[in-house]
């Protein structure tokens, strides 16, 4: 964080004519005033809070000097003409290939064209991940309009949140990089053997990342039998639901020693002292309601949106200001997105749900 606000803080002092003397004190105060800021402990956005955003206060700090002018490169003529040549893009695919209902892609090449020019000079490598919403979009409306795949098309937008981790791996160890990416690639998972009419038991994929997960423990005994355990209780699970079609519900009881030997290692902690009352109240409702409202309705690859409830509840109580909607904002739009395709099979148009996400962030941005 610290890193992001001061580089953004150069780029702005760049803008004008300084000595690079002048600009590297400037940089030097503020460097030294996070630290002393972070040494108090407080967290990096009242920092920046108290600080001040390098837009805003830029014209303080550049009082009495001009901005610098800069002759526009090749890179930024083409974004200035891109708007025509998407116009007309647009219109020799809806004139001569009838193409309206899809020729609207071609204004994306403005976005795209802006984002490659700018990057490619300084963060080539998280361009891919500036870039993905677009390729994701192209890609989804190419698999809905030409071959009817809009369901489950929308997974390619998947590529969004895993470029961002993968292209974030410096920062990782592969093991760390590996979790992060096992959410994503077990919802890819149960979202293609659903599309085949095998929510259950494919709904097992997501047990692939707790076992990842518990590579991180420390005591490779425990770690051992933790995974022993799940392995047996997915086996286990697989042979009941398969011998006693009528008994499919009570298999999960079979996963049983798997949870109660990771309560036992201190794994899963469901009351503890040091957990306020109302995290263990909102923790066991949602799980009980979660298990109730399965075994009455049936609709197991839809209820587990309830379980969503335990990180809302801690967005709402833990953050506050415009942040607290920006963070929960995700979830609602997973939610609405699930609903709107699962109940209606709106899954064509149901993801538009997600771009609830930066409009409700620009709009709540300071």
């Amino acid at each position: 964080m610290k890193y992001d606000y001061l580089k953004n803080l150069k780029d702005q002092l760049d803008r004008y004519q300084m000595e690079e003397s002048e600009k590297q004190d400037i940089l030097n105060d503020y460097d030294d005033m996070y630290e002393n800021y972070l040494a108090q402990e407080m967290n990096e956005s009242d920092i920046e809070s108290k600080l001040g955003k390098p837009n805003k206060i830029i014209g303080e700090l550049t009082e009495g000097y001009r901005r610098a002018s800069q002759p526009q490169s090749n890179g930024h003529k083409l974004i200035a003409v891109m708007p025509f040549i998407s116009l007309v893009t647009f219109f020799i695919v809806g004139f001569v290939f009838n193409g309206w209902v899809y020729g609207w892609t071609a204004f994306l090449l403005i976005p795209v064209t802006a984002i490659i020019v700018e990057m490619s000079k300084k963060d080539k490598e998280h361009m891919t991940t500036a870039l993905s919403p677009f390729f994701a979009v192209v890609t989804f409306f190419i698999l809905g309009f030409f071959y009817d795949l809009w369901h489950p098309g929308w997974v390619v937008f998947l590529i969004i949140p895993v470029l961002g981790v993968f292209n974030s791996r410096r920062t990782m160890t592969g093991l760390v990089l590996l979790t992060s990416l096992s959410p994503f690639a077990a919802v890819l998972a149960f979202v293609i053997l659903g599309y085949y009419d095998l929510w259950q038991p494919g709904w097992l994929v997501f047990l692939i990342i707790p076992f990842i997960a518990l590579f991180h423990e420390e005591n490779k005994l425990s770690m051992f039998v933790s995974q022993a355990l799940l392995v047996l209780g997915v086996l286990g699970y697989l042979y009941i639901i398969n011998t006693y079609t009528d008994m499919s519900y009570y298999g999960l009881f079979i996963f049983a020693p798997f949870v109660a030997y990771s309560m036992y290692i201190g794994n899963i902690k469901i009351v503890s002292g040091e957990v306020p009352v109302g995290y263990r109240i909102v923790v066991i409702a949602t799980l009980a309601l979660y298990f109730i409202v399965s075994f009455l309705t049936g609709f197991w690859a839809i209820t587990w949106l309830i379980i969503l409830a335990i990180p809302v509840y801690s967005i709402i109580r833990e953050v506050k200001g415009n942040e607290r909607i920006i963070s929960i904002m995700p979830f609602i739009s997973v939610t609405i997105f699930m609903l709107l395709g699962f109940f209606f099979g709106w899954w064509a148009f149901a993801w538009m749900a997600f771009l609830l996400i930066p409009v409700v962030a620009i709009l709540k941005s300071n």
